[in-house]
């Protein structure tokens, strides 16, 4: 049977996740006989910020998408371990090589070897970034102070619990919470609220099991 063609640049959000599963599915087949050693959710940060909030094609790469991502966004939204940094950028430059190896990766990228070379070149200013808590998004500081309250970032209720405790707070309780927000992705409103966005901010978990398909 022939493979389907995949829609490289999806307009809505459920034509975003069959282009999402379908390159999923192609990685996990090129990762079979590459043999190169995966997590589960390889690439998907990559494709959930470029469709979310940069120009929503897929496979259509440059040093600046790259700086998007990881300078700004994933600085801005996710919350991950720093023992845990380099290997997100070698698994964006394995997803990177994937595209290349397939095909996919769109005529108007950048060549993947200047890509990647960028992606190594970034690290120390990722690490930076990560640590710099002035470009924390709102949702990420109100995750951040739910964890060390004990909400663990897995447990829905609770964590929709801790969120409509925060929202009824004083207005100070929550600024001490919220501080002076910077970053790429700022808070819409004045309230000091946080309401869950439909894509909230995200923990690499620190036991991320890597496996070779075989």
């Amino acid at each position: 049977m022939p493979i389907p063609p995949i829609d490289v640049s999806p307009e809505t959000e459920a034509a975003y996740e069959a282009a999402r599963l379908q390159l999923r599915e192609r990685l996990a087949a090129w990762s079979a006989v590459s043999g190169a050693i995966l997590a589960p959710d390889a690439g998907e940060e990559l494709l959930h910020y470029k469709w979310g909030y940069l120009d929503r094609h897929l496979t259509r790469w440059a040093r600046s998408d790259l700086d998007a991502v990881f300078l700004e966004l994933y600085p801005a939204k996710m919350i991950a371990d720093d023992g845990e940094l380099d290997q997100v950028l070698v698994e964006a430059a394995t997803f990177v090589r994937f595209l290349a190896d397939t095909g996919l990766l769109d005529p108007a990228s950048e060549d993947p070897e200047v890509l990647c070379d960028h992606l190594e070149q970034i690290g120390p200013r990722f690490h930076r970034h990560m640590a710099d808590a002035s470009r924390y998004s709102m949702g990420k500081r109100v995750l951040m102070e739910a964890t060390v309250r004990g909400v663990r970032l897995d447990d829905r209720e609770a964590m929709q619990d801790f969120i409509q405790a925060f929202n009824a707070s004083p207005l100070a309780e929550r600024e001490t919470v919220l501080g002076p927000l910077a970053g790429p992705v700022p808070a819409k409103g004045r309230t000091g609220r946080f309401t869950p966005p439909g894509t909230p901010p995200r923990r690499k978990p620190s036991d991320r099991r890597r496996h070779r398909r075989r």
